[in-house]
């Protein structure tokens, strides 16, 4: 998964130089308008890019949250049903869809709920979504 972040980094980066290179040489260029709709063209590219990512990182979140709940046999230990462990699961993706957050800010987050996981025992499924929300607004700041 991180080769596929450095592959992007690395494709955007080579689309900026592109960029660069292809606007410094505007003025070269006899042809009205082809620097703007090259540099508008790699500015889409690039915002592309970064949703994508940003998608991908979101997406693996929720997938090693959900992972660690039941991979840990977190569920058992809080006495959640499964109904109740797809509830949390389901709400910490509509958290994750909608705060923007960076890279370092889930690993934040992700480090935050997972210790939250670890001593959450007899709290209720509502209890542990509440929490979990909390977390986010936190580490939105």
């Amino acid at each position: 998964m991180r080769n596929l972040y450095k592959g992007k980094i690395k494709t955007a980066a080579a689309l900026i130089l592109l960029g660069m290179a292809l606007t410094g040489c505007q003025e070269d260029v006899s042809i009205d308008n082809v620097g703007d709709k090259i540099s508008e063209s790699v500015n889409d590219a690039i915002a592309n890019t970064k949703k994508q990512v940003s998608e991908d990182i979101k997406n693996a979140l929720a997938d090693e949250v959900q992972a660690f709940i039941e991979n840990d046999d977190l569920a058992v230990t809080l006495g959640i049903s499964v109904q109740e462990q797809e509830s949390i699961n389901n709400s910490i993706r509509d958290y994750i869809d909608h705060y923007e957050l960076d890279e370092e800010q889930l690993k934040t987050v992700k480090e935050s709920v997972e210790a939250f996981l670890d001593s959450a025992k007899g709290l209720s499924a509502e209890e542990i979504k509440q929490n979990i929300g909390e977390i986010f607004e936190e580490n939105e700041k």
